[in-house]
């Protein structure tokens, strides 16, 4: 478990802890003392009952404190607030003032155990909360921001921060999370929506306690036109209030916000990485064995935050918890598929034109071209890119790679050893001694058909271990209009940062064509591509994680721009192999049942150089078994 989810689920652990035992307070289950110690007052809280029944087994004293004292740990237990429970008060308590006060360590340490019991047996974190303190430590660890830093915002007096991840449900559990009382430093949180601040005359939650803040909802701001939004900014700040934006959709945070902020996180989406996280953080290091035989875990990103609270309900095991993940996973993928279609054919219906389906050159220029959705300004989760993302197949315990890996390939020549260099610069990296911008993570692979450019790249991501997604032009250009293609381009670089640090590979990259002049029929529709691939490609090298391979047959025709520095700027071509490199891929793929073919063939005729003759139907034998045990070169 990553050290700032651990820290941020333990912060709820106590906080539950602490209203655990505070409730036992009110109902008359404990007692409080203010004291001094060392220059500081503290307090000192003393159990009412009679301690003697523990027997310092913590699992059978925990059932034996829930069993009797369990209604008393909730809020407004007994008969009125501070009754002490009848029958349970200590025998054992002595008259304040007297010599007879000074326990003996041995009594301080059974009632400090007590304590302890008491906070344990109350009601622990909500599993809601615990998801958004996951979903809020993965965001974390993907700005590369520490704790400490987000820790010192929060706890100034009027702090800017601003919140973004493309996860359905992330705005209504990132708010509860931080109004969770005690979580954030500097006071409790009492959110005070920014559509209710208008004017400087007119603004709500100036009275009752807690530290008011302005909240900036996502789905809200759409309503308010950018002068009204910038104002009733400014009128909070000028109150010196604290101003939260949190928001579902990539352009959702003002970028007044965005400027002024103090902390600015931009999450993925809900990945592989993050489950592991939240069942380790439920279940304990051995939760996430289950995980592992969930074959199609790498569809995590299907599932909504809601989806995640619906599976892990307390009384569940793990397994039970993966088994219902999965069922939602499918669920969902199926319904982004149907909801795919169903959208393109409304799309197209709505325009009153007797064509659903636009061609190039008569695209919508009233849609958005920028990846989101106009009509509501998000992402929409039920229209996924179409690409597909493999995890890498773990190496072995021997410190041997799996089978398909780039150390294990024959052949390839620069596109291994480009490969091995960045292996060890990404070593590099994760040691944080070579900075990204220095890495060589752009590569385009030229070639044949059948010269084994998609398994060069499924070695790439065993080597690496990094997860691959796989996408195509030839799957871009399924969509429907315009919007559609741009809308599936955009949509796949999302999906590739949302498990980064991953491999993106492109194939087909030449359908992308070259940009025509304005003159040529279909000009707007094939420059508006080749446009959205330069400007996608320049933010993957601008951010980091990224690594980006195309692959193509014909790189003559694919536009110039992409192949400048910056982008696909590291050009390899794989040529068909020569006999030699055949002999290899043969004997890698084949291994011991290549020396069973070969000793079924003729026995070398004297004279003749010794290489046995195959039979007849040895060539279809041999490549169906390479085929089976990695793909075709």
């Amino acid at each position: 478990m990553s050290k700032i989810a651990r820290l941020l689920v333990h912060r709820l652990e106590q906080l539950a802890r602490r209203e655990a035992r505070r409730n036992a307070l009110r109902n008359g289950l404990l007692e409080v003392k203010a004291i001094e110690i060392d220059g500081h007052m503290t307090r000192r809280y003393t159990p009412v009952f009679d301690t003697s029944s523990l027997t310092g087994d913590r699992d059978k004293d925990l059932a034996w404190v829930r069993r009797h004292f369990g209604d008393y740990l909730q809020p407004a237990a007994g008969a009125f607030e501070g009754a002490v429970p009848a029958g349970l008060r200590s025998t054992s308590r002595r008259k304040s003032g007297s010599k007879s006060e000074r326990l003996s360590d041995a009594d301080h340490a059974n009632r400090a155990y007590a304590l302890s019991l008491i906070g344990q047996a109350g009601k622990g974190p909500l599993v809601s909360n615990i998801i958004a303190a996951t979903v809020l430590a993965r965001t974390i660890e993907r700005a590369r921001v520490t704790l400490a830093t987000v820790t010192r915002a929060a706890a100034m007096p009027a702090p800017v921060i601003a919140l973004h991840a493309p996860i359905v449900g992330f705005e209504a559990a990132i708010r509860r999370l931080i109004e969770v009382p005690g979580f954030v430093p500097a006071g409790d949180l009492k959110g005070l929506d920014g559509e209710y601040v208008y004017d400087d005359m007119t603004i709500a939650g100036d009275e009752g306690p807690g530290r008011t803040y302005v909240l900036l909802l996502g789905h809200l701001l759409r309503r308010v036109a950018g002068g009204n939004l910038q104002r009733r900014l400014l009128n909070a700040l000028r109150r010196d209030y604290p101003v939260v934006a949190i928001c579902e959709d990539a352009k959702g945070v003002p970028d007044a916000v965005s400027i002024a902020a103090d902390i600015n996180l931009e999450g993925g989406r809900l990945d592989y990485p993050f489950l592991v996280l939240m069942l380790e953080a439920v279940y304990g290091p051995n939760g996430r064995l289950p995980l592992d035989r969930w074959t199609n875990a790498y569809d995590v990103h299907y599932l909504t935050i809601d989806d995640i609270v619906l599976a892990f309900r307390p009384g569940r095991s793990a397994a039970e918890v993966v088994a219902i993940l999965a069922s939602l996973t499918e669920r969902n993928r199926i319904a982004a598929r149907d909801g795919e279609n169903d959208d393109d054919e409304s799309d197209g219906s709505s325009s009153g034109s007797s064509t659903s389906k636009q061609k190039p050159g008569k695209a919508n220029h009233d849609t958005s071209a920028t990846g989101q959705d106009s009509s509501s300004g998000g992402w929409r989760r039920d229209k996924p890119s179409g690409a597909e993302v493999i995890q890498p197949k773990p190496w072995n315990e021997d410190g041997s790679p799996p089978s398909l890996a780039v150390e294990t390939l024959p052949g390839y020549g620069k596109a291994k050893t480009w490969a091995l260099d960045l292996k060890a610069d990404l070593d590099d990296y994760r040691a944080s001694i070579l900075p990204w911008s220095d890495m060589s993570t752009k590569l385009l692979l030229s070639g044949p058909p059948g010269t084994g450019k998609t398994t060069f790249a499924r070695a790439l991501c065993n080597s690496l271990q990094v997860p691959l997604v796989v996408s195509s032009v030839s799957t871009w250009l399924q969509g429907a209009h315009l919007s559609d293609v741009l809308n599936r381009m955009t949509r796949t670089f999302a999906e590739a940062r949302a498990v980064a640090p991953a491999i993106l590979f492109i194939d087909e990259i030449d359908g992308i064509g070259k940009r025509q002049p304005a003159e040529r029929e279909y000009a707007d529709y094939w420059n508006s591509v080749v446009n959205k691939a330069l400007e996608l490609l320049d933010g993957a090298v601008k951010g980091e994680g990224l690594i980006v391979v195309g692959a193509t047959n014909r790189p003559e025709q694919i536009d110039e721009a992409l192949k400048r520095s910056g982008r696909l700027e590291t050009h390899i071509e794989i040529p068909r192999p020569d006999t030699a490199t055949l002999a290899e891929i043969f004997r890698h793929h084949l291994g011991e049942d290549l020396k069973m073919l070969v000793a079924e063939g003729q026995v070398p005729t004297k004279g003749k150089p010794e290489i046995a003759e195959l039979p007849s139907d040895a060539g279809d034998s041999l490549s169906q078994k390479a085929a089976l045990n990695g793909g075709s070169q």
